[in-house]
């Protein structure tokens, strides 16, 4: 096929957005489809020098990007400036994409970043048949977890409840989900915002997937995952992610602190809530226990992570978890909270999944299971080789594109 791919983040050897709009220009093009990718000029570098030491014949990127001073304002104030900026960039953009499906030469326009349904998509104003998704962004985060998060996470809390409702009233959106082919959801949450705004057909598919040599590598560098390794050193837990409110790493360390037994928890990642998260362990006593280092390149992230034994996870709402997928890759048990993607990811042979209504019952499930993979560590190990082979098996990105772009073509027109 030839697909005109939406991809505002976009660039290799990154996780997150930026990963997902990666995985899916260079997959789609390995699997032999024509992919036009339309990101911003920011990413330009670090594209151009990926495709000049793996040339992808099939793949063409279209750079746009708006005037330096608006990039100035998003990297400075972050947070809502980027979701303004992204809205800009989409307007800005619209006249650039009308003149390239004006080509005829495209037979699907794909979204995949932004990856939330309420920000919508540039290509909901061009003739073509529309493919949106997976998206997520209809996950709750009930406001018992509010004060826990600070002022800042509590009022981005607020904001994110209240911005994808004012969204769902925009003529765009509710274009965009009456006219696509079909609706790509990453958790129930978000499959019934979408039908609730008119989405007709809704697929669940998850937005995290691998590179096959990410996943191969992950599957073979594993410190061990025989329960005799856990019983000799004590439960190398390890955490990865940006360090934001509502990831949840409050929880875990509330938890840890009532998990006795041989344990350490390693940190990778930094973000606003480095410096109070160090002070939270401190007061609970576990200071000495819990290690920070900060953000590493993502080669070194996946050492680490290889030679952990359990993954904890704790995010009141994500829509993927890369880190879930590349622990469980490793050969990781996984410690999260039955909440949005990562409750999707994990098969409940592979991890433990905590119910988490309130912030007291999140805490007292995190302890609980944590103390179940101390006593026994051939259960971690059991958990570890169930994720890493489900892994194998569902998180190849070819794997994704192939069914999602299967079922696309089989949606109703």
């Amino acid at each position: 096929m030839k697909v005109l791919l939406m991809a505002y983040a976009c660039a290799p050897d990154r996780g997150s957005e930026p990963g997902l709009g990666w995985g899916w220009a260079t997959t789609l093009a390995g699997l032999g489809h024509d992919v036009c990718v339309v990101t911003r000029a920011s990413s330009r570098p670090a594209i151009e020098a990926a495709l000049t030491a793996r040339p992808q014949p099939r793949l063409t990127v279209v750079y746009h990007d708006l005037p330096p001073w608006a990039r100035r304002l998003k990297a400075r104030f972050g947070g809502l400036a980027t979701r303004a900026y992204y809205l800009a960039w989409m307007r800005s953009v619209t006249p650039r994409l009308r003149e390239l499906a004006a080509t005829g030469r495209f037979d699907v326009a794909h979204h995949v970043t932004f990856a939330q349904y309420w920000s919508g998509t540039a290509l909901d104003s061009l003739d073509l048949p529309l493919l949106w998704g997976p998206v997520g962004g209809g996950e709750p985060c009930e406001a018992a977890f509010w004060p826990g998060l600070g002022w800042r996470g509590a009022t981005y809390e607020a904001l994110r409840r209240l911005l994808p409702r004012l969204a769902e009233h925009r003529p765009a959106l509710r274009r965009l989900a009456g006219r696509c082919r079909l609706a790509v959801a990453t958790t129930p949450e978000t499959a019934e915002r979408m039908r609730a705004i008119g989405a007709a057909s809704v697929m669940l598919q998850s937005q995290v997937a691998l590179a096959p040599e990410t996943l191969n590598q992950l599957a073979s560098s594993s410190a061990g995952d025989g329960g005799t390794s856990v019983a000799g050193t004590g439960l190398r837990l390890v955490a990865l992610g940006p360090l934001l409110p509502h990831k949840g790493l409050h929880l875990a360390l509330a938890a840890l602190a009532k998990v006795a037994g041989d344990w350490h928890l390693e940190v990778i990642g930094d973000g606003p809530q480095r410096a109070r998260l160090a002070r939270l362990a401190d007061d609970l006593g576990i200071g000495a226990r819990v290690t920070f280092v900060g953000r590493l390149p993502q080669a070194e992230a996946h050492r680490r992570l290889a030679r952990s034994h359990a993954l904890i996870f704790p995010a009141l709402h994500d829509s993927g978890g890369f880190a879930v997928a590349e622990a469980m890759a490793a050969g990781l048990a996984i410690v999260c909270l039955r909440r949005g993607g990562p409750a999707q990811l994990v098969p409940d042979e592979a991890g433990i999944k905590v119910a988490a209504a309130t912030p007291d019952e999140a805490v007292a499930g995190l302890a609980s299971a944590i103390t179940s993979l101390v006593a026994d560590p051939p259960r971690c190990a059991a958990l570890g080789r169930v994720g890493r082979s489900h892994a194998v098996r569902n998180f190849l990105w070819p794997t994704r594109a192939t069914a999602l772009y299967d079922r696309f073509l089989k949606a109703p027109q």
